[in-house]
């Protein structure tokens, strides 16, 4: 890599503006040999950071839903509850003449993410809404679902996104079959409550979806804390294609009885689903940084759920302008996890935006759509390193557009995402991963101090 000497009074310059050290070697910034930078290297750049609270979060359209309590020793409180409505797969659905019912679970799929203690119990209560959702209506993490008290079905599970189930399959007119399946769970509902609201109910109530959801409202799904074991945590479930209430129930031709089965899936893009999501920080640091927005910690917070951000700020980089007509040919912005804090995985991937003048969310170029400039996912950055426990991403054009005067720097923020988003998704709060890290802050002296590096050329 080739380094060139400032001269004296573009040295004396950069001392006066940025604060720290300057270095003149390869530390911070890692660059492949095949792909050599020449230029200044800088590292000075001051860089403020503050852990702020997330935007609100819609639910209605989720990837995958979460569900649970987690007791963060870092973080604080989470939970996450979800109302989910039930699709009838024909039009007119029956069940036949003289039903009697043998039995009904609801099954839910697992998305791709669990997040807490893996030995934690989780006690899940299913309970009826006691209105419909409506399609029509936006609902956001912290909107609350109207539901009846009476729970009708339960169970004590550990979550296990990776051990296939084994299930008794009730093949009408055969004999039983027990068949291997995906990693499941499995909630079996009460007998009094399918019996009322589906066996024997009306069957006007199943001549369309439309009055079947007006009908049965839809259900809600809870974790009950104090039946649990473990400080928890949030597993993520599948409700687009693959979850479902399954009935069973026998009918009688003749001398013959067979046992049949009716489902009702679980399709948010066809009925609605929405989740609601919460955090309480009472007495941790994460709620002495939020009622302190104004000074400047060691480290700060960013977490999934619509839970916190952290805000950046690069107060005096107009005034690397005085240091004559440059171009960057790299710039990065490293971003460490504090020791010890890692006692759950930080989170997997972080996602780098900023705002407009109207404080609207977006993209900063390096990650935009501008097919010129932007970066794939992997050389713009975010994921986690787990070799050097930190975070990199690639801000080249972010900062030449700023001081070329073409984009102008208001606020940025680093905040989670799940592993697999899609820039296609925009820079939204994210809601379907309830990953966590602590970072280190730009604050001068901090071991694990946030860095904007850059490597730069005078042009003459």
């Amino acid at each position: 890599m080739k380094l060139y000497k400032l001269d004296l009074l573009t040295l004396l310059i950069s001392l006066f503006i940025f604060s720290g050290c300057q270095k003149t070697d390869t530390i911070g910034l890692d660059v492949d040999p095949s792909t050599d930078i020449s230029g200044t290297f800088m590292d000075t750049v001051t860089v403020r950071s503050s852990t702020v609270r997330e935007d609100s979060v819609l639910t209605n359209s989720l990837r995958q839903y979460p569900l649970g309590y987690f007791n963060d020793p870092i973080f604080g409180k989470t939970s996450a509850n979800i109302a989910l409505s039930l699709n009838m797969v024909n039009a007119s659905t029956t069940f036949g003449t003289a039903p009697v019912l043998d039995s009904a679970v609801l099954i839910l799929h697992y998305g791709d993410e669990f997040y807490g203690d893996s030995t934690s119990k989780f006690q899940i209560e299913v309970r009826q809404l006691a209105e419909p959702l409506n399609r029509a209506k936006n609902y956001y993490n912290q909107t609350g679902f109207n539901v009846n008290s009476t729970i009708i079905g339960n169970q004590l599970v550990t979550i296990r996104r990776k051990d296939s189930v084994k299930v008794t399959e009730i093949i009408t007119g055969k004999a039983d079959v027990v068949k291997t399946r995906a990693p499941q769970i499995r909630i079996p509902l009460n007998s009094s409550f399918v019996n009322n609201n589906f066996i024997n109910a009306a069957a006007t109530n199943f001549s369309s979806q439309a009055l079947f959801t007006k009908f049965i409202k839809g259900l809600h799904l809870k974790v009950n804390e104090a039946q649990s074991t473990g400080p928890g945590g949030i597993a993520f479930l599948n409700l687009s294609d693959s979850s479902r209430l399954d009935i069973y129930y026998k009918t009688t031709t003749g001398t013959t009885i067979d046992t049949t089965k009716v489902s009702f899936p679980i399709r948010n893009g066809s009925e609605p689903v929405a989740a609601q999501f919460t955090h309480d920080y009472s007495g941790t640091n994460v709620q002495t940084q939020l009622n302190n927005p104004n000074t400047q910690y060691d480290f700060t917070y960013v977490q999934g759920l619509a839970g916190l951000r952290t805000k950046i700020k690069f107060p005096h980089l107009d005034k690397l302008k005085e240091l004559g007509n440059i171009t960057i040919n790299k710039a990065e912005l490293i971003v460490s996890v504090v020791g010890g804090t890692d006692n759950y995985k930080p989170a997997p991937r972080l996602l780098m935006y900023t705002t407009d003048i109207a404080s609207q969310r977006q993209f900063i170029a390096d990650f935009g759509t501008n097919p010129s400039v932007a970066l794939t996912d992997f050389e713009f950055g975010g994921f986690y390193d787990a070799t050097n426990k930190r975070y990199k991403f690639v801000v080249t054009t972010y900062l030449q557009d700023i001081l070329k005067g073409k984009s102008k720097q208001y606020d940025t923020f680093i905040a989670p995402v799940n592993v697999s988003y899609s820039r296609q998704l925009g820079p939204v709060a994210s809601g379907t991963t309830a990953s966590r890290t602590v970072i280190g802050s730009g604050k001068n002296g901090v071991m694990y101090k946030m860095k904007l590096n850059i490597f730069y050329s005078k042009i003459n």
